[in-house]
């Protein structure tokens, strides 16, 4: 079995499903790489400290 620890998401999607498996890998302890059109899309989506 391969192990890696390191993962890149494209988009978290409109119904939270990119950003439970980003928060789920980073609880991990993975380090995780969020891919979106705009800062306000992933702060709004994902539970990023320090963001407005």
């Amino acid at each position: 079995m391969r192990e890696f620890s390191r993962i890149g998401i494209v988009g978290c999607g409109a119904f939270l499903m990119g950003s439970g498996i980003a928060e789920v890998c980073a609880r991990a302890g993975l380090d995780v790489k969020v891919a979106e059109r705009g800062r306000g899309a992933a702060t709004k989506r994902l539970r990023v400290p320090g963001a407005p």
